[in-house]
């Protein structure tokens, strides 16, 4: 048990948030979807964005095993709840609720999702307010979380390997896009001719463009009778996925251009230049546009404007980004997500802070933790902003970047003090016991 009963402040809690959870749930699951793909139910993972939809699927169910974990008090009958609502959704997807496909893959992911977020309320005491040597050990651990997120995103920022075969394709047709309104006149690539429906053959050399961060796309196409709507221009495919896609989207023009990340089937970075097209008889009647990696850049420009998007450690929220929102119109969203990534590390550090100013705090704990773990803390901001990227050939982070990270840190610290001035007690499953964390000053 997890001593919920001893608390029914936080059982109260609990089923507040379980329906309110829940509710959400149901509503992102069971709602009809337009999308007429469909997949095997024995996939693990399944479609183009297969790993982002496992790991979206395992962040849905993490608050609500958290939630029946806080209002039953016991971790095996919560983790059985979590398996039972996914066994019914996935149950109601098969048949009942359009546009839906069951797998294994949403199964396996929602159950370890809610099987997380009941181990987080088990231990949601020495998260909150770890003592001694607990928070020295968590922040480096935090460290390190932010040093593996902010390596992976710049590794996953890397152009894609290049397959063989490539297929060049014009207003190609694509689930959940309208077919272009308007005449592709030509597509090239650094200067090749690439014509609709076309193999090339090895000896053009696309591959070894395309693999290197330095090539340029472009376009060139008459707007007579676009709408707006979400199509497809041209691309640059092999059998399974895209390598260089520009499409419409609304008034905007998008490039995209698949790397590391696709590999693993979550999203490759894209960027728009917003409202190059525009209504009927506003837009120009024939437009050239270019899509281009620039060494750490990706670009989207026409003859007379320019977009350019900094391949840096904050996309890391764009590689997981389950919207496709466009950039560079949300990119301070980066900044929330270095905050984001920095604060758990800080919130840690300041717990060990706290108890080092404390009564006794010599005679209790590790006198020097809080500060190695801090140490810690800067050479991840180093490596993981700085010197992975430039290794990597990506861009190493901005001041804007170095400073979200800090800022994360900082609030973290001020909000482990704000939490320690409140007195929280939760309740913690220590040896197997129920015991309530308590304040530092008893002992």
């Amino acid at each position: 048990m997890l001593g919920a009963r001893g608390q029914p402040g936080a059982r109260r809690v609990g089923i507040v948030l379980s329906a309110l959870v829940l509710a959400v749930v149901f509503l992102a699951t069971l709602t009809p979807s337009s999308d007429t793909s469909s997949s095997s139910f024995w996939c693990i993972p399944c479609g183009e964005f297969g790993g982002l939809d496992v790991l979206n699927n395992i962040v849905l169910f993490l608050p609500l095993g958290f939630a029946f974990a806080l209002a039953s008090g016991h971790r095996w009958r919560s983790v059985l709840a979590c398996v039972a609502v996914t066994t019914f959704i996935e149950s109601m997807q098969v048949r009942i609720v359009p546009g839906r496909d069951s797998s294994l893959s949403d199964l396996l992911a929602n159950s370890l999702g809610g099987l997380l977020g009941v181990e987080l309320a088990v231990r949601r005491a020495i998260l909150l307010r770890p003592r001694g040597r607990e928070a020295t050990v968590l922040a480096a651990v935090g460290a390190a979380a932010f040093l593996l997120v902010t390596t992976l995103t710049s590794l996953g920022l890397r152009p894609a390997r290049i397959p063989w075969s490539l297929w060049i394709q014009w207003t190609p047709e694509r689930e959940s896009f309208e077919p272009f309104a308007g005449r592709v006149l030509d597509f090239k690539l650094d200067g090749i001719d690439l014509s609709p429906a076309f193999f090339p053959p090895r000896s053009l050399g696309l591959d070894r463009k395309l693999a290197r961060p330095g090539w340029h796309a472009t376009v060139s196409f008459e707007t007579k009778g676009i709408r707006r709507r979400r199509s497809v221009i041209a691309r640059i495919a092999e059998e399974f996925t895209v390598l260089v896609s520009i499409e419409q989207h609304g008034w905007d023009l998008t490039c995209e251009e698949k790397t590391r990340s696709a590999d693993f089937r979550f999203r490759s970075p894209r960027v728009a230049l917003p409202d190059a097209l525009g209504p009927e008889g506003v837009s120009p009647t024939r437009v050239r546009f270019t899509c281009a990696r620039e060494g750490s850049s990706l670009v989207a420009a026409t003859e007379d404007r320019q977009e350019a998007l900094r391949l840096s450690p904050s996309l890391g929220w764009r590689l997981l980004d389950p919207f496709a929102l466009a950039l560079p119109r949300f990119l301070w969203f980066g900044a929330i997500w270095l905050m984001a990534l920095a604060f758990p590390a800080g919130y840690w550090i300041g717990c060990g802070m706290e108890e080092q100013t404390g009564a006794g705090a010599t005679a209790r704990g590790w006198p020097r933790g809080p500060f190695v773990a801090l140490g810690a803390l800067a050479i991840a901001f180093l490596v993981g902003l700085t010197i992975v990227p430039m290794l990597a050939g990506t861009a190493p982070a901005a001041w804007w970047e170095w400073a979200s990270a800090a800022a994360g840190a900082v609030a973290g610290s001020g909000a482990a003090w704000l939490w320690k001035a409140r007195g929280a007690r939760f309740l913690v499953r220590r040896g197997g016991a129920s015991v309530a964390a308590v304040s530092d000053a008893v002992q």
